[in-house]
């Protein structure tokens, strides 16, 4: 039996085993990583679909799953180049229209949600460190985990933690600093 997160997948590989016990956890994955459930369901999907496609291969591996959570990463990771080159394209044609402020969400209901805040939070990172974190920290997945999905070492994953966190606490800190001229609450413990 191989353990994967608090689902157990046993060693036969039948399809549909592999797919209820991973599916759910592609879509997690997808929703903290774009921040929208249909987008998350639609690359699980495509992700399941390519497993599907190539099931006599797969069922022989030792962790299909970790091979289904490549294939996601991998699709994230087009995902988000994808949304980054709309997002420009959308900023220059924004440029040259009048924008109605009635129609702009506000800041406080775009902000609202815990996942808006968890994507911005990682919006920094890197594509492989926001996976790490995100698999880590919100799919509760442990550093062995992590290692054996991603096809990489525990150590590969440590330092990816390890950088990643230095470089939210830099983020969080340049955040919460006080503005010129405000007073600060900081009496210089280091909790680091």
């Amino acid at each position: 039996m191989i353990r994967v997160g608090v689902v157990t997948v046993v060693a036969t590989h039948d399809f549909e085993t592999v797919f209820r016990a991973v599916f759910p956890r592609l879509v997690s994955l997808g929703a903290l990583q774009t921040g929208r459930t249909d987008v998350a369901h639609d690359l699980a999907q495509e992700t399941m679909l390519r497993a599907h496609a190539r099931w006599d291969e797969l069922r022989t591996y030792d962790a299909p799953e970790a091979w289904c959570h490549t294939v996601m990463s991998n699709l994230l990771i087009d995902h988000h180049r994808s949304a980054a080159s709309e997002r420009r394209a959308v900023d220059r044609l924004g440029a040259r229209l009048d924008r109605d402020p009635a129609t702009a969400p506000s800041a406080d209901r775009t902000a609202a949600s815990a996942l808006d805040r968890w994507n911005e939070l990682v919006a920094p990172l890197s594509d492989r460190h926001r996976t790490i974190v995100t698999l880590y920290y919100a799919d509760d997945l442990s550093v062995a985990q992590i290692a054996a999905l991603l096809g990489t070492s525990r150590g590969a994953v440590k330092a990816s933690l390890f950088k990643a966190r230095r470089a939210l606490r830099k983020h969080v800190d340049a955040d919460a600093a006080p503005a010129a001229g405000e007073a600060s609450d900081d009496i210089g413990d280091d909790h680091g």
